[in-house]
């Protein structure tokens, strides 16, 4: 039986935490093996690794010390999306540059390919103008298929969301999808609400996708 703890992310889980991103990475199911992303460090680059490099004090990871504290799960954000943001271009544009340049390009070109659809789908401009202020945290939240539906979840926000009010912070979002159809009935349960939605094209096979922003208030 299964024995999971959860604790601080440091250093040396770069490599389990890139794995449960990458297993859990096309709208919460494994890409492994399909073919449409297949360059996994680039994959982390865009979605985990800055978090675990520059943001590790907000980073919670599940381990299952019942099978060689392996890590089954994490919660990784930070507690001020703005700066978040401004950091994020700065220590790790010029990495997904140089390895969509010198590696993905010639190597894996479907992963570049589905580079450009992820840009092509950002609507920035249209999303909340006062999301940042009113929801400053932000998270993601991610956990092995064989995990899920046994507290690992609940677990891991129930952390986040206490290191955040510990910090003052009233409002945390999160991103997702109307295709993540395991994980929105979880983030409804947990107090999530949409505060905004838009059909966009961010994977090339999926239609009809609708990029969804979940947000949640504290009383503090």
């Amino acid at each position: 039986m299964s024995k999971i703890i959860i604790r601080p992310c440091n250093s040396n889980d770069e490599d389990g935490i890139l794995e449960v991103c990458y297993k859990t990475g096309y709208m919460g199911e494994d890409l492994t093996n399909m073919g449409i992303f297949n360059d996994v460090k680039l994959f982390g680059y865009l979605f985990c690794l800055y978090y675990i490099r520059y943001e590790n004090e907000n980073c919670f990871v599940a381990v299952d010390i019942s099978n060689n504290n392996k890590i089954v799960g994490y919660i990784i954000g930070t507690l001020d999306s703005k700066t978040q943001e401004r950091l994020f271009k700065k220590k790790m544009l010029y990495k997904i540059a140089l390895r969509l340049l010198l590696h993905t390009s010639w190597k894996h070109p479907e992963s570049l390919k589905q580079v450009i659809s992820f840009i092509k789908s950002l609507d920035l401009k249209n999303e909340p103008k006062n999301l940042y202020k009113e929801y400053p945290s932000h998270l993601h939240i991610n956990i092995l298929s064989e995990y899920q539906h046994k507290g690992v979840g609940t677990m891991l926000i129930n952390k986040f969301e206490t290191h955040v009010r510990e910090n003052n912070i009233d409002g945390i979002h999160l991103r997702t999808s109307s295709k993540n159809i395991k994980a929105l009935p979880f983030y409804y349960g947990k107090g999530y609400n949409i505060i905004y939605e838009n059909y966009c094209e961010v994977w090339k096979d999926v239609k009809e996708y609708k990029s969804l922003i979940l947000g949640k208030k504290f009383n503090i």
